[in-house]
């Protein structure tokens, strides 16, 4: 005959007195059942958060122990940008070449085409006609106007470009394909033609 242990139901000898498979004590009582765990119940309510308002935020006052309100930030404006007043100015090209028949033309904020006289289709503001290198002017060659208080110049498609030396560069840039700005100081090549750029 053999004793069953109650904790791993081992079938020990009778005269067994500790299981020989868990090593309970087969003479002490017979083990207690376990009652199963029951899973937690969670609220499905959210939990109330209180959080401090300008009102209620606050800082100690080592003076009295009482609590008195912290001011909130303050930050500079926002500076204004500039405004831009467009010049009424006056502008003017001065040939760098000798032997000229106009050595200055003054530009008085209003459109000038540069070109040369057609019977056709009439006088233009800038004639180059009897300047040397007048051959490679076209009629109507190019504009120079204001626009947003700055000088600009434009090819009016001409057949040997308009080119710019910037001041202080050494070398012209490539032929302009698109409405340029114009400093004073600038040199500008209409075709074999060269003029510098003033303005006040």
């Amino acid at each position: 005959m053999t004793v069953t242990c109650p904790a791993c139901s081992y079938d020990n000898a009778t005269d067994a007195e500790f299981c020989d498979a868990c090593g309970y004590e087969l003479g002490a009582p017979s083990a207690p059942v376990s009652t199963p765990v029951s899973a937690p119940v969670w609220s499905t309510s959210a939990p109330t958060i209180a959080f401090p308002t300008e009102q209620t935020a606050s800082s100690p006052d080592s003076t009295n122990g009482t609590f008195t309100p912290t001011p909130l930030p303050t930050f500079p404006p926002v500076p204004t940008p500039p405004t831009f007043t467009p010049s009424t100015g006056t502008a003017r090209l001065i040939s760098k070449q000798s032997n000229v028949p106009t050595s200055e033309f003054l530009l008085d904020g209003s459109n000038a085409v540069i070109g040369k006289f057609d019977p056709d289709m009439g006088p233009v503001d800038i004639d180059l006609d009897g300047f040397p290198g007048d051959e490679t002017i076209s009629r109507n060659h190019a504009e120079i106007y204001q626009e947003g208080g700055m000088w600009n110049i434009k090819d009016l498609g001409s057949t040997n470009s308009v080119f710019i030396k910037r001041a202080g560069q050494s070398k012209f840039g490539a032929r302009i394909t698109m409405p340029e700005i114009l400093n004073s100081g600038d040199e500008i090549a209409i075709a074999k033609i060269r003029f510098l750029f003033q303005s006040p």
